[in-house]
């Protein structure tokens, strides 16, 4: 599969999915008492509507929130490959950095270390001495792309489509479809505006980083 389309249709990245599924049963709930009860008072409905967007609103917050992942440099280690392995070296000279990391945690162990104590000891002697030349160009947060979001909405715009079609159809008068049809578009929609909307706040972030951390 075509890498692009495989970050796309990872659709499982999708994170608080429950909180979701709760803007959207109250979002259609709402639809369908307006449609159905002449007597529903509107206020109520404005007040479920607004609960819906609100409910769909912190779920992005918590989505974005949630993807966040701080960078493997900044991270306690206790893996002396697994650190020097994502450092900005040659490879020269990280065979030679993981050699004296390597011999310097066998001291720690033959004075009683643990194994995992001594390699994160001598990992974080190493950062206290080299932390700033070799991580300044590592970023302090690692953020997601966020492309399953794309996927979301054309999941959603094929769903509204089928239905579509199924209204024509077989149900040219359905409500339930109808109220399907639409949440099936609005949120599809919601989701490539979303994509952006993370796109600019990822954008911000590393400004804002680069202006603080540089």
């Amino acid at each position: 599969m075509n890498p692009m389309l495989r970050k796309m249709f990872s659709l499982r990245d999708l994170r608080f999915a429950w909180l979701l599924l709760v803007s959207i049963s109250v979002c259609g709930l709402t639809f369908y008492a307006d449609e159905t009860f002449a007597s529903a008072d509107p206020h109520a409905l404005t007040v479920c509507y607004v609960l819906s967007f609100a409910l769909a609103v912190i779920w992005s917050a918590a989505n974005y929130i949630g993807h966040i992942r701080m960078h493997a440099t900044y991270r306690k280690q206790h893996d002396i490959r697994a650190y020097v392995e994502q450092l900005a070296m040659s490879g020269e000279d990280r065979l030679e950095l993981q050699n004296y990391l390597e011999d310097y945690a066998a001291d720690l162990t033959s004075q009683g270390r643990t194994k995992e104590e001594a390699a994160r000891e001598a990992i974080n002697q190493f950062k206290v001495k080299e932390f700033l030349s070799l991580s300044k160009h590592s970023p302090l947060f690692d953020l997601h792309a966020h492309y399953y979001l794309l996927g979301w909405a054309a999941v959603a715009v094929a769903f509204f489509l089928l239905l579509g079609a199924i209204g024509l159809a077989l149900f040219p008068s359905s409500l339930l479809l109808l109220i399907a049809e639409s949440i099936a578009l609005a949120y599809g929609l919601s989701f490539v505006g979303l994509f952006f909307v993370y796109k600019l706040l990822d954008a911000v972030i590393r400004r804002k980083l680069k202006e603080h951390l540089s």
